[in-house]
């Protein structure tokens, strides 16, 4: 509750909101690893009956890199948003407050 009604205009190191989001953006953006190479997992952990494992592996491979991606897209695009150069998306703005509230 107290976080819903925080001031949206600055944080105590005298810098503006935007500019904390912006920093803590591009610092996760620089921090989150890339893809993991869907062929080569494939090649090297095959999906066969006699391995469960594998099939789970690859599943969550998927997944994964689905999440990273998410992520990776979000990150840039508050960053952009942040610069008026895309519309700030509900999800962006959720986005936004969620990494300024930490």
């Amino acid at each position: 509750m107290t976080l819903s009604v925080q001031g949206k205009v600055s944080s105590g190191a005298g810098k503006s909101r935007e500019e904390v989001i912006g920093e803590i953006s591009k610092e996760i953006e620089s921090k989150t690893p890339p893809v993991l190479p869907f062929d080569d997992i494939i090649e090297q952990y095959p999906t066969m009956y006699n391995e469960s494992m594998n099939t789970v592996l690859v599943q969550e491979v998927i997944r994964y890199n689905k999440l990273l991606v998410v992520m990776a897209k979000m990150l840039r695009d508050v960053q952009r948003a942040l610069k008026g150069e895309v519309v700030m998306s509900e999800d962006l703005d959720a986005l936004a407050t969620s990494l300024f509230n930490n």
